[in-house]
């Protein structure tokens, strides 16, 4: 069975280096979605259902959601199964009338061909730890190269303004070369879909947090980061 670990873990222990205090939460998150781009990530999803309502033909999507698996209608216990729509006008306010039940996603929404009523979603999703957090695989060579590469990219940022030795920074990149090539041998690179997928759900997954240092004070926060691509 797979295991994962929080992300919040992975910044911890950068923290444990004192030239890395100033790092942060977002910082951690878009150096990680910049890592698994170029260098590709372990299995990441897990399998789960969820019971969405539907009003006005339309659900909002959980917001792991990375992928479906299979929709079906649920109704006094008899569940019939959704099909992808081929309909071209399955978005139109003039739609076609049939009999079969379908669906279509559009970025986190699902539409689907009944008005309202409840149904049942079979989806992979990106694993989060207790507090909703995303969470990767604890996959000690990916875990190793991932924290080499985050302090790669801080350390050419200290090096660039005089404040570490150029001997320091070429140590570090290096120890990353290495890891790096000990860890693509249990990588899978992501397709550009898949990659958008990640970054799209964890820009929703992860609450506004900018500061290791504020205790996660904010962690209940309706507000999110903004992952850059």
């Amino acid at each position: 069975m797979e295991r994962y670990i929080s992300i919040k873990e992975v910044l911890d222990n950068l923290l444990d280096n004192p030239l890395l205090q100033n790092l942060t939460l977002e910082r951690v998150v878009n150096y990680t979605v910049d890592f698994i781009r170029k260098v590709g990530m372990p299995k990441l999803y897990i399998e789960k259902t969820a019971k969405l309502e539907i009003k006005d033909y339309r659900a909002l999507l959980p917001c792991d959601f990375y992928k479906v698996i299979q929709v079906r209608a649920c109704k006094n216990g008899y569940n019939q199964t959704f099909r992808s729509s081929t309909d071209n006008f399955h978005f139109s306010e003039d739609k076609n009338y049939s009999y079969d039940l379908t669906y279509k996603l559009q970025g986190q929404v699902i539409y689907t061909s009944i008005k309202e009523g409840t149904i049942e979603l079979s989806y992979q999703a990106i694993p989060v730890d207790s507090d909703g957090y995303p969470m990767v695989a604890d996959n000690s060579s990916f875990r190793e190269a991932l924290e080499l590469y985050i302090t790669k990219k801080r350390y050419k940022v200290l090096f660039d303004t005089g404040k570490i030795k150029g001997d320091v920074y070429n140590t570090t990149c290096q120890d990353y070369a290495w890891a790096v090539g000990q860890a693509q041998t249990s990588l899978i690179m992501p397709t550009i879909d898949e990659l958008e997928s990640i970054t799209n759900s964890w820009n929703t997954l992860i609450p506004r947090v900018t500061e290791h240092e504020k205790g996660f004070y904010n962690a209940g926060s309706r507000e999110y980061l903004k992952v850059n691509t």
